[in-house]
């Protein structure tokens, strides 16, 4: 009989009191950004309107067993840079962890999503429709050939190994980086980076729009942005739900 694949772990990256803002008021999506609007400074509040409107759920970046928390940190930002909404992390030997110093508060506007091993992702992804491509160095295929027409998840491995045999034997496809000078490796960090780039200018290429969420999932993401961005939005939504009830 086969070993159970173990859960995993979702961890919610908006501070404790968005949280609490997010799941415990009985005002909907669009109630939430209707009350809490007035409160932002309109650049701040179209510069995340757009930020929503461009996501990429159907792009995710998979880290295996990363050491470094510079590393991790410097991941998280490029994945929120370039419109990545979720970041699935592998933990089989060691918990991931960032540098808040160097994310910046940019793990508020992600999801991260932790597994207790590589199985456990593998079954999330999949179950979800996604195909997996495993980053390798010297691999025959380029970013640029994969297929980001469908929900694909990119795979980094940590900085000193690389990506577990296991993880390189599941992936569906393998692709490497092309390299022209005598340097043959990247910084794990900087490889993250120009890959999730490249994919999520593919992905957005291949549907021909910015973003691939739809208007219920855009509107549920601005309201989570504009309680990530207010002071004290928890109490502002409980005493607005409670005016109204």
């Amino acid at each position: 009989m086969p070993a159970p694949v173990e859960s995993s772990k979702t961890q919610q990256i908006p501070h404790a009191k968005v949280r609490a803002a997010m799941t415990t008021s009985p005002m909907g999506p669009a109630e939430i950004c209707a009350c809490l609007s007035p409160l932002l400074l309109e650049e701040r509040r179209a510069r995340m309107d757009a930020a929503a409107a461009t996501r990429l759920g159907g792009l995710r970046l998979v880290i295996e067993n990363l050491h470094d928390p510079h590393n991790g940190a410097a991941v998280l930002r490029s994945a929120e840079a370039f419109g990545v909404q979720r970041v699935e992390v592998i933990e089989t030997v060691e918990r991931f962890r960032f540098s808040s110093t160097v994310t910046q508060g940019c793990e508020k506007w992600l999801d991260v999503v932790r597994h207790r091993s590589l199985p456990a992702a593998l079954v999330g992804l999949r179950s979800e429709g996604f195909v997996v491509y495993a980053a390798v160095p010297g691999a025959a295929a380029a970013l640029d050939e994969l297929d980001f027409s469908r929900p694909a998840a990119v795979m980094v491995g940590n900085e000193h190994e690389g990506l577990t045999a296991d993880a390189i034997a599941a992936a569906d496809v393998r692709f490497g980086v092309p390299m022209f000078g005598l340097t043959q490796s990247l910084n794990l960090s900087v490889a993250a980076a120009l890959i999730v780039s490249r994919a999520a200018a593919l992905r957005r290429r291949a549907l021909g729009r910015d973003g691939d969420l739809d208007e219920a999932a855009v509107l549920a993401l601005r309201a989570r942005f504009y309680a990530a961005s207010v002071r004290g939005a928890d109490a502002v939504l409980s005493r607005a739900a409670a005016r109204v009830s």
